[in-house]
């Protein structure tokens, strides 16, 4: 009964997980329908920031959920206010100085950061069944993205945001208490210290109401189901399979780009997401993955 119950939480997972890329995926659709409005990045994460956690507010009243013990109170804080916050500012920089194709390629190196990263730590072993489809994906996610050119400055800003962004995941698997009110807080510090970033840039909301309408889908579609699935499902998968699922964003990325803003999906593109899904294939047949360590 033990193994039945457990190897249905990791399904339930890897389902998670594959439903948080498909909404995080969502992101560029959103952003561009927004900026089409009048909306700037800084604005749009403003408002990203503050929707999504008046949406997650009276969820996790109805939850009854309650604040986690203070060490990890502050892990989320630090989650939300320091690594969320410079994964989003050096990623929606980053994209004035390079492609979106080579800064979603160097943004999607921190599956390999996080792997490397746990199995340094010795929180979870390095095995064949997780390099594999690491370096499947790896290659998926390459061929999916496609052309890419940019500055020097790009290249730092998209790697700065690869690297928080694994460091804000291999934190997150180690953090106690309720998901959603971990995903709350989160939510709100990283509201806050984006406003604050904000104050001499001046604030340019949606001039539409489609641009609205976008806005609102971003925070709860790209950010409210994207971030709490993430972390309820990695419980389960742990922080290595999670970031390697993870590379099924940029497959629904240019998938919902090719129906809903007429861009073009190749046979590169579509052999990339063959690749991808081999790599998730490959996951759900490998062993749960060894959890070396916890942190009380």
């Amino acid at each position: 009964m033990e193994t039945n119950k457990g190897s249905s939480n990791r399904w339930l997972g890897f389902v998670l997980i594959l439903i948080s890329a498909a909404s995080f995926g969502s992101m560029a659709l959103f952003a561009n329908l927004a900026y089409q409005a009048g909306t700037s990045p800084t604005s749009l994460l403003i408002l990203r920031f503050s929707i999504a956690a008046l949406l997650m507010l009276p969820i996790v009243i109805w939850r009854g959920a309650k604040f986690p013990p203070r060490k990890h109170l502050f892990g989320y804080m630090f989650m939300g206010a320091v690594l969320y916050t410079l994964q989003a500012q050096s990623y929606f920089t980053a994209l004035k100085y390079a492609s979106s194709g080579l800064v979603a390629l160097l943004l999607y190196t921190f599956p390999v950061m996080v792997t490397l990263l746990v199995a340094v730590l010795g929180w979870e072993k390095l095995t064949k069944d997780r390099v594999l489809p690491l370096f499947i994906s790896i290659i998926g996610t390459a061929l999916t993205l496609g052309q890419i050119n940019g500055s020097a400055l790009g290249i730092l800003l998209s790697l700065s945001a690869a690297v928080s962004y694994a460091v804000y995941i291999v934190m997150g698997s180690r953090l106690k208490g309720d998901s959603m009110m971990g995903t709350l807080i989160i939510l709100v510090t990283a509201g806050i210290t984006n406003s604050m970033l904000s104050l001499n840039a001046g604030f340019q909301p949606p001039q539409t109401t489609v641009g609205w309408t976008a806005v609102f889908a971003l925070a709860a579609i790209g950010t409210v189901l994207a971030v709490s699935t993430f972390f309820i499902g990695m419980r389960y998968t742990g922080p290595g399979q999670a970031s390697i699922l993870s590379t099924f964003e940029p497959v629904m990325t240019i998938a919902l780009g090719s129906l809903f803003l007429n861009e073009s999906f190749s046979k590169q593109q579509m052999l990339g997401g063959l690749f991808v899904l081999v790599a998730v294939v490959l996951l759900a047949k490998a062993k749960p993955a060894e959890k070396l360590a916890t942190i009380q």
